[in-house]
């Protein structure tokens, strides 16, 4: 006997659930996905998930069915008996209005990540769309939190120079500060009662400067709020016995077979911040191949793409592919960013001054050799040549560094590796400062 759906809420309930082939196949295309797609998210096959849209599966397994629709994102509010409000509370930056670029499979995996963990570290190099990759998936999950998502911004608290403890608390103040807001008040017992029984989506943004600071405050408020799902973006790894990391990677140049180069993750959000109907814009539409350069120098990091369609507003394309870019050109006037986040010199110098000096002294001595790209065997010829023998382990040095995302690693050869995007240039001219720029 087969019975039927009549909503995605009655996917799942108590006895073997009913099926209704066209309802999967709605739910799918209603999230604009593709067979493919949905086989990737589910862990299903392309073909079972043809068979089953097709009707050819009349009484499908419960262990598939629970695939389905963990993917299609209505298994937990099945399972938990949970009706939250259409539109959850939000406190804090808004997700942005435009859509996200890049490939829509890792988001969704992204977003599969944050819901089955507790803790989760969305972790890269300055500028590569963690805080954004983060508000999209918060947004996107929302629904699944009764009380929501908070957002809080911890780019600028003072970096940990030994009193770690007065970090946390820092942490857990500014937590506690905004959970407060808008809450009726109330006795303590009811507050605490309140506190206990939250169930929300935390965003700790900008953590990579109070790593040991930020650890002991979520080790606290995951055992005062069992409820509660904390998302951290970090410029470098936090913990690796704790939750799930992520790295979110630059916008590639790559896109299909037969699509235009204007559909690479890449050049399609540059243009997308030159803008479409602007003069620039019809300009570059006969420069995609000068475009597809730009972004090739600049690491495919999409705040560096961001400063170069800026900069595009006063200097053509071929005159800054001429002279660099450099990092002097790639800067905003958006006071909306934090100070280390207004361009790509203040972003690299922000990252160098969390390191140690046996760290910087490393960078210094890469950013010198002829060449961009090294070998470990290189590194440690250059720091027996410097007579650095008490030193701390130059191989030790460099995993560091791999781990700030100043060096990376290069994909074409193994063990060797480069310099991100401008951290040479910044390096070597370390005393040269670009002008504040004068308020508009």
């Amino acid at each position: 006997m087969t019975l039927d759906y009549t909503d995605e809420r009655t996917l799942l309930g108590g006895q073997l659930p009913a099926w209704n082939s066209r309802l999967i196949a709605a739910l799918r295309i209603q999230r604009g996905w593709t067979q493919e797609e949905l086989a990737e998210y589910s862990g299903l096959s392309v073909r079972t998930i043809r068979n089953l849209e097709l009707g050819r599966v009349q009484n499908p397994r419960r262990s598939s069915v629970d695939l389905l629709v963990t993917a299609l994102g209505v298994a937990d509010e099945q399972r938990q008996g949970v009706e939250h409000p259409d539109h959850a509370r939000w406190s804090g930056p808004p997700a942005a209005n435009s859509a996200l670029v890049g490939s829509s499979a890792v988001h969704q995996q992204l977003a599969n990540t944050v819901r089955t963990n507790r803790l989760t570290t969305f972790l890269g190099p300055g500028g590569v769309g963690k805080t954004r990759m983060a508000l999209s998936v918060a947004a996107q999950i929302s629904h699944f939190f009764r009380d929501g998502v908070e957002i809080v911004e911890l780019g600028d608290i003072g970096p940990e120079r030994g009193a770690r403890e007065d970090r946390a608390a820092a942490v857990l103040h500014r937590v506690g500060r905004q959970l407060s807001r808008g809450r009726p008040t109330a006795p303590t017992a009811a507050a605490a009662e309140i506190e206990a029984e939250t169930n929300m989506l935390l965003v700790l943004d900008n953590a990579e400067h109070i790593p040991a600071g930020v650890m002991a405050a979520t080790r606290e408020l995951q055992a005062a709020y069992p409820g509660v799902h904390i998302l951290i973006t970090a410029r470098r790894r936090l913990t690796e016995r704790l939750g799930a990391n992520r790295e979110i990677q630059p916008l590639s140049l790559e896109h299909a077979p037969g699509d235009p180069l204007s559909c690479a993750p890449a050049v399609e959000l540059f243009l997308q911040h030159v803008g479409t109907g602007s003069r620039a814009a019809a300009e570059l539409e006969k420069d995609l191949p000068l475009i597809a350069e730009l972004c090739r120098r600049l690491g495919g990091i999409p705040r560096y793409l961001e400063f170069a369609a800026e900069c595009l507003r006063a200097v053509p394309i071929r005159l800054m592919l001429s002279y660099g870019p450099t990092p002097e050109m790639l800067w905003s006037h958006d006071h909306a960013l934090l100070p280390h986040q207004r361009s790509v010199t203040d972003s690299i110098r922000w990252s160098i001054d969390l390191l140690s000096d046996d760290h910087r002294l490393l960078l210094e001595r890469i950013a010198a050799l002829p060449t961009r790209r090294f070998s470990l065997d290189g590194i440690t010829a250059e720091y027996d040549r410097l007579g650095r023998g008490t030193s701390p382990n130059p191989l030790t040095l460099v995993s560091d560094l791999l781990d700030t995302s100043l060096v990376l690693p290069d994909p074409a050869h193994h063990y060797h590796y480069r310099l991100a995007p401008c951290v040479a240039e910044v390096v070597q001219r370390p005393g040269r400062e670009r002008p504040a720029p004068s308020p508009v």
